[in-house]
C-alpha cells in the first residue's frame, strides 16, 4: 500500500491493542465488472480498503480472482447473490428463485413478496448458495466471511441457512449491518426514505445477536450506500464508536460509462477516491483506529 495508506495489522499485534477501535473496511460487489474489480484493488493497495466480498455469479469472477492471485494481501469473502443476476444452477434445480427468463428475480422487492407469500423454496436458496460457496472455496482462497447483495441473508428463515453453511464450510464471520442512527441521517429530508430502511434492516438485525456467530460489535455504510464519497465518508469517521469491531461498508470502483448498473445510482468512482485520499487515512490516525480484515477478526 501507498505510504499515505494504512498497512493492515499482524495477529500478533492485536493482543496489544484491545481498546482501541479496530475496523474492517469491506468492498462489496468484487466480480460484478471488471471496472469495480480494478477500484477495489486500487482501494486495497492504495487506500485504506482491507477486505472484500466477490459475488460468485459476477460476470467478471474469474477477472477478479486473477487480480485477487497477484494481492494476497486483499481479504475475501464471498457475496451470496439471490438477485438481479444469474444463478449458477439451472432454472429447473432453483425454480422458485428464477423468473421465466430463468434468471434470478430483477429485484430484491420481488424476492421479498414472493418470500413472504411462502413463495421461495428454502432448499433452492440452500442450494444456490451452496454452490456459490463452493466455486469461491474451489478458487482455493481462504473465505473469511459472508455478506449478500441487497442483505437478503437476514431473512430469518435464509439466516440459518447462511450460519448453517458458514459453520459446514468453516467460514468464520457473518455481516451484520446493524447501523446506528445519527444526527447527520436526520438533517435532511431526502434521507427520510433512506431512514425509514436503515431502521427495517436494523429490526431484521436484532434475531442474530441471540445467535452463536462472530460478527463486528458495529456497522456502518447502509446509510451512505453507493455514495460513500469524501464528505460523507467523513461524517461516519466522525461518529464511528472509540473501541470494539466494527465493519465500514463501501462500494469504490474505476469510472464505467458503459455499466449495466446505471440505474443503482452508485458513484463508484467517487467511492474510491474517498478511500485512497491521504487526509481520509490522516483521520483514522488521529482517531486511533486500528485497520484489520475479516480474517483477522477470527482471532480476537
Amino acid at each position: 500500500m501507498a505510504a499515505t495508506s494504512f498497512r493492515v495489522t499482524c495477529p500478533s499485534a492485536i493482543a496489544t491493542t484491545k481498546r482501541m477501535l479496530k475496523l474492517i473496511v469491506n468492498a462489496d460487489d468484487l466480480g460484478l465488472s471488471e471496472a469495480v474489480n480494478e477500484g477495489i484493488l486500487e482501494a486495497h493497495r492504495n487506500g485504506i480498503l482491507t477486505s472484500a466480498s466477490v459475488m460468485a455469479n459476477g460476470v467478471a469472477f474469474e477477472h477478479a480472482i486473477r487480480l485477487c492471485r497477484s494481492i494476497p494481501s486483499l481479504d475475501l469473502g464471498i457475496h451470496l447473490t439471490l438477485v438481479e443476476e444469474e444463478p449458477l444452477l439451472s432454472a429447473a434445480a432453483i425454480p422458485s428463485l428464477v423468473d421465466t427468463g430463468g434468471r434470478l428475480h430483477r429485484h430484491a422487492t420481488t424476492f421479498m413478496r414472493k418470500y413472504v407469500a411462502g413463495k421461495i423454496h428454502l432448499q433452492d436458496v440452500r442450494s444456490e448458495f451452496e454452490a456459490q460457496i463452493q466455486k469461491v472455496l474451489s478458487q482455493g482462497f481462504e473465505v473469511s466471511h459472508l455478506d449478500s447483495h441487497q442483505h437478503l441473508h437476514l431473512l430469518p428463515q435464509i439466516l440459518r441457512i447462511t450460519i448453517a453453511l458458514a459453520n459446514k464450510y468453516n467460514i468464520p464471520a457473518i455481516r451484520i449491518p446493524r447501523e446506528h442512527l445519527r444526527p447527520y441521517m436526520l438533517r435532511h429530508l431526502s434521507g427520510i426514505s433512506r431512514v425509514s430502511q436503515l431502521l427495517v434492516l436494523n429490526a431484521f438485525c436484532q434475531r442474530p445477536t441471540k445467535m452463536l456467530i462472530r460478527r463486528t460489535d458495529h456497522f456502518a455504510g447502509f446509510f451512505f450506500g453507493g455514495n460513500l464519497h469524501k464528505m460523507n465518508l467523513q461524517k461516519i469517521l466522525q461518529s464511528l464508536p472509540t473501541s470494539g469491531t466494527c465493519e465500514l461498508m463501501c462500494h469504490p470502483g474505476m469510472e464505467d460509462p458503459t455499466t449495466r448498473y446505471r440505474h443503482w445510482g452508485y458513484h463508484w468512482s467517487e467511492e474510491l477516491s474517498a478511500l485512497t485520499d491521504p487526509e481520509i487515512a490522516k483521520v483514522l490516525r488521529r482517531q486511533g483506529v486500528d485497520l484489520i480484515s475479516y480474517r483477522q477478526l477470527a482471532h480476537l
